[in-house]
Order: C-alpha cells, then structure tokens, then sequence
C-alpha cells in the first residue's frame, strides 16, 4: 500500500466523486480508478459503490478512511517536526466549527492564513457542537471551535473568548428599554432565534428557564445568515453573540442592544488528547483565536 494511494482514497471520499477528486489531485481519472482498485485488491473488498450522482463509500470504505485520515495527519506532523524550525510549515488542518463562529469571521483569517503558509491545506467543516465533538472523537477533525456552558470545564478545552448575547434587531426597529432589556421583555417581541438542537439555544433557554420564562418564538432558524438576514428585513428580533453577526453590525445594518442579567457563552476550541496538534494546526487556531477576541473586543464598542 502506497502513500498516494491513500491520499486518492481520502480525495474520493472527501469530493464524492471521482471527477472531484481528479480535479482537487490535478490527476486524470483512469490513474485514480485504476489505484482505487489497486487498493481494493489489496484490501480485499470494495470501498465504494460506484452510483450515477457519484462514489458511496462502503462500510470498509469509510473505515479506510478513518485510518487514513489518522495516518496522513501522523505523517505530516512527523515532517513538520524533522524540518524543524527552518523548514516550511506544511500539511493538512481539518476543523470543525460551529455556524455562530464561521459566519463571517472565521473567513478573513483563512484568507491571511493561506498567503501566509501556501503549504497547509486547510479543511473547515460546519456543524452543532455536539456533531463537532462526535467527528472529533472519531479522528475526523483535528480540533472544533464549539459553545461551552460559562462554568463547564475540561482539560481538553481552550477558552477562546467569553461573549455575552445581545439583543440584536434592524435600525429602525423600535427597541424601549435599550439600556438593559431584561428576557421577560424580549418575550413579548417577534422572536426569531435558534431551535433546540443548537447549542446557542441551550444556553438561551436555561437563562429564560432560571429566571421562571419559557420563550415560545415564532420563527426558529438555525442557519446564522438566515437570521440576519431575516432580522435586517423585518420588525423580528434576535437573541445572539455579536460575533455571529459582526459584519451586519459593523455596516450598520443590524444594532445590538445588551440584556441584563448577562447571558454568557464561552467560545472554545476542543481537541482530542490521544493526538497532539501539529504545527500547521497550532499556528492555524491562535491565528483563529487572536482574530476572534479582536472581533470581540471591537463588537463590544458597538453593544447599546
């Protein structure tokens, strides 16, 4: 079994496709079938299913993978390592973050990160955090940037930035009380936040639950961009982080108001223990984080 066969098995799995996975290796595509098959002989079984919408991995297909995804990481942090402080950084960086963190702000700092380390390719997958922390477990991503309850700790968590919710409503939506809304005023506007399956809302709702509330919204969106762009166009409100708008609250298109007593989300990053990051995935988080509490601290000058 050859390296590269195992970086076309990843291809083919991470496109779906062989047509993907060609056009991401830069190879024609009778070398990759040709190689996968190599791979299934040698296997003993098929990986894929080849259908007419693309490759379905098989069960052994998606079991290859994850050994492979974990071997390739190993090998790239070993080269890291061995070249040392004068050698490039290279080599591959799959995060998983959640949708309150990635709308808008995580992009500018990929976008710094790719001039600066053109070697790292660089993976972003979304999802809820408990989603996130199932495929980190897996070895499927190497860290994921999730919501955590204020007070819950572990060992295997980096605070990135502590960040209260807002109130967060369009220019000429008529807000009473802008000083401090408490949530037992807020319940009484057009609501529109996250469902229950978002982590967002699980920290919304035990805030509501401790001060006796129960929010009945009448719209649930879990797609951030959905919400702002929602809000910007009607008389609704939002219960949100600033971050998870930052760049319609920075343009004016949306105003955020604080509520009082706070509700408090800790954004942090989560890795799996049995697996050190390498250097590109290191150098890629503080970047993230460094970026994220600047974000923060500027959002705060624009909360009232």
């Amino acid at each position: 079994m050859e390296l590269r066969q195992m970086q076309y098995l990843l291809a083919i799995y991470e496109e779906g496709s062989l047509t993907g996975a060609s056009r991401r290796l830069n190879v024609v595509q009778p070398a990759l079938s040709q190689q996968l098959q190599k791979l299934e002989a040698e296997i003993g079984q098929p990986l894929f299913t080849r259908a007419p919408k693309g490759m379905i991995p098989t069960q052994a297909g998606i079991e290859a993978y994850e050994h492979f995804v974990r071997i390739t990481r190993d090998l790239d942090t070993a080269l890291n390592a061995l070249s040392g402080d004068g050698g490039p950084v290279r080599g591959t960086v799959s995060i998983g973050v959640v949708s309150s963190a990635a709308n808008n702000a995580l992009g500018e700092t990929l976008q710094k990160f790719t001039v600066k380390y053109p070697d790292v390719s660089v993976k972003v997958t979304g999802g809820y955090t408990g989603e996130l922390q199932d495929q980190l477990r897996m070895s499927r991503i190497d860290l994921a940037i999730i919501n955590m309850p204020p007070l819950k700790q572990d060992p295997r968590i980096v605070d990135i930035v502590k960040e209260d919710f807002c109130l967060i409503a369009a220019p000429d939506t008529p807000i009473t009380g802008k000083a401090g809304l408490r949530l037992e005023d807020i319940e009484t506007m057009k609501l529109v936040i996250p469902s229950q399956r978002h982590g967002l809302r699980t920290i919304i709702d035990r805030a509501a639950n401790g001060e006796g509330l129960a929010l009945s919204p009448s719209m649930e969106f879990d797609e951030m961009k959905l919400i702002e762009d929602f809000v910007c166009a009607t008389d609704y409100v939002t219960i949100l982080p600033p971050i998870a708008v930052n760049r319609a609250l920075r343009s004016g298109r949306l105003k955020a108001y604080p509520i009082r007593p706070a509700i408090s989300r800790r954004l942090v990053y989560q890795i799996n223990p049995s697996r050190p990051l390498s250097a590109a995935a290191q150098i890629l988080i503080d970047e993230i984080r460094e970026d994220i509490i600047e974000f923060s601290y500027s959002l705060g000058n624009l909360v009232g």
